[in-house]
């Protein structure tokens, strides 16, 4: 079912071809100027090609366009711009085109093309914290989006079970075994912090006893093997499922776990050194093995084993990457990434390229970092101690509702305040319940209208002529536009701005107007059926960003 807009632009495609004009024709809403609803400068950028005055052409194009019974007035302004006003009869048909498609509303056409998407893929040796949980939205709220604009989706979480992270994983779970006991055990500088170990270390004791009380370490490692395999094992298993439970409680779940130890065990580093062996992308030099990197836009060459024998990390990362383009056949790849991965991109691509991909099925998204404040200062307390703000914590303060909405707001490319004195406000600043708000007054005027039997009426109307009804029936038209746009620039904070945009028209409409005017059951039908399709679209706005609709507040 077309909208509005798309209506328009389809006339002006048709235009363009009637006149044998060349460029696109550019529509917008018009926001600034309340008595037209669009304007289009399809006249100014073709008046040179055709050899016309700007003026001219557009008073052909308004000819045309007048002869069409939805436009209501066609305006020529100068240089060359077209202002186009539609009866309110016309406008009304989106109050029945929402109520059709309802949950299905904004949603583009299919586009055939599948997009696996890697976010979060936290290191499983704590909890999340909160610059986790800024990735973890962006993610989700991308899956969403692109799905959406019609991109078929998955979703993956690199498990970083191997290499020295775990070692020492494993060596601070180790400590705190020890201390469990009584037994002064001195941490290593480079452990992790977090009471959260207390706990691990309390089950594997009740599981073990103390079998492993008299084994010795180092800074980096149990020094008995089995021992330490043990210690690896529980704790990654351990913090892997706490990870899936913290993700699951904020509304992110994936389909698939890929692990980097799982790859030796199925010989995909080695199948990734035998094709490109085949494909001559590395060399040896200074006894390491080299890949040709530099050949395809990296600064430099990349060593991908050391002299030593052992692997630089990008190995295990290529091979991922390798066996998960040919595992789930995507058409592209997006990597949601924190802002310390800048190098990692032009080597990735580069090794793609090595192994006959396209450079561009790699993309990556940068998360900068969040900054936790309260009362103006910098908040660095948690109640599980540790050098970080855990997710579980703000969750417990804020709400999953409100954290989500305020990690989506700002682009994911630039540092970001969270500020929890703002996010708990009950009222206007906090956008997150000025949004929820307008959901719960939209609730509210439809359980009055139940009880008062005025049923929404979703049918065209000339009823609907307040200048705030008709833009907010333009700004609900423009939602599958907002959705492309917003897919389009991986921005999930576009769609808050949307609704940000839909909440203030609909509580200033609200403010100056009576929904429910019983000496006027006709008028007040339309607009019961307007605050329908207003909260359907929040409603759907919402799903977007992973956060609900309130019934009342």
């Amino acid at each position: 079912m077309n909208n509005i807009f798309d209506i328009i632009k389809t006339d002006l495609n048709e235009i363009s071809k009637q006149l044998h004009l060349k460029k696109e024709p550019l529509l917008e809403l018009n926001k600034n100027n309340i008595n037209t609803h669009f304007s289009t400068s399809i006249a100014l950028i073709n008046a040179k090609d055709k050899k016309m005055n700007p003026m001219e052409l557009a008073e052909s194009i308004k000819v045309i366009l007048l002869a069409k019974s939805y436009y209501s007035e066609v305006e020529v302004a100068k240089p060359g711009f077209i202002n186009i006003k539609l009866k309110c009869e016309f406008i009304s048909t989106i109050l029945k085109n929402i109520n059709t498609l309802k949950k299905m509303y904004g949603f583009n056409n299919k586009k055939n093309k599948l997009i696996n998407l890697e976010f979060v893929s936290a290191n499983p040796t704590g909890f999340l914290h909160v610059g986790h949980a800024r990735n973890a939205v962006v993610g989700s709220a991308l899956e969403k989006i692109l799905i959406a604009d019609g991109y078929d989706t998955q979703t993956e979480y690199y498990i970083n079970d191997a290499g020295n992270q775990i070692n020492i994983l494993a060596v601070t779970v180790f400590v705190h075994y020890l201390w469990s006991f009584g037994i002064e055990a001195v941490k290593p500088e480079n452990s992790y912090g977090g009471t959260f170990y207390d706990d691990l270390a309390q089950i594997i004791k009740d599981k073990y006893g103390d079998k492993f009380v008299k084994i010795k370490y180092d800074e980096t490692q149990i020094l008995d093997e089995k021992t330490q395999d043990v210690f690896k094992n529980e704790s990654v298993n351990y913090f892997l499922e706490e990870i899936k439970l913290q993700l699951k409680a904020f509304g992110v779940t994936f389909n698939y776990f890929s692990s980097e130890k799982e790859m030796y065990v199925t010989k995909d580093i080695d199948k990734l050194f035998k094709e490109l062996e085949k494909n001559n992308a590395t060399y040896k030099s200074e006894g390491a093995l080299w890949l040709k990197s530099s050949k395809y836009g990296d600064d430099k060459d990349r060593v991908l084993i050391k002299t030593d024998g052992s692997l630089t990390y990008m190995v295990p990362d290529l091979a991922m990457h390798n066996s998960r383009l040919k595992r789930s056949k995507a058409d592209l790849l997006i990597n949601v990434f924190g802002g310390d991965h800048h190098g990692y991109i032009a080597r990735m691509r580069a090794g793609l390229e090595l192994l006959g991909y396209n450079p561009n099925i790699l993309e990556i998204e940068i998360v900068q970092m969040v900054r936790v404040v309260k009362d103006g200062q910098e908040y660095k307390m948690s109640k599980r101690k540790g050098t970080a703000v855990w997710l579980v914590d703000i969750m417990e303060m804020v709400g999953k509702d409100a954290l989500r909405y305020m990690l989506a707001s700002k682009s994911s490319s630039s540092h970001m305040d969270l500020d929890l004195d703002l996010v708990q406000q009950k009222n206007a600043t906090n956008p997150v319940y000025y949004a929820q708000y307008a959901t719960a007054r939209c609730n509210s005027v439809l359980k009055q209208a139940k009880e008062k039997k005025v049923n929404p009426n979703y049918n065209e109307t000339s009823l609907l002529t307040n200048d705030k009804e008709l833009q907010l029936l333009l700004l609900l038209d423009s939602f599958n536009q907002v959705i492309a746009i917003s897919a389009k620039n991986r921005a999930p904070q576009i769609i808050c701005e949307y609704i940000q945009n839909i909440s203030r028209q609909f509580h200033s409409y609200y403010s100056d107007n009576k929904i429910i005017d019983e000496s006027n059951i006709k008028l007040s039908e339309s607009r019961v059926g307007l605050v329908s399709v207003i909260l359907q679209t929040l409603q759907n706005s919402f799903d977007l960003i992973g956060i609900q609709a309130l019934e009342k507040m």
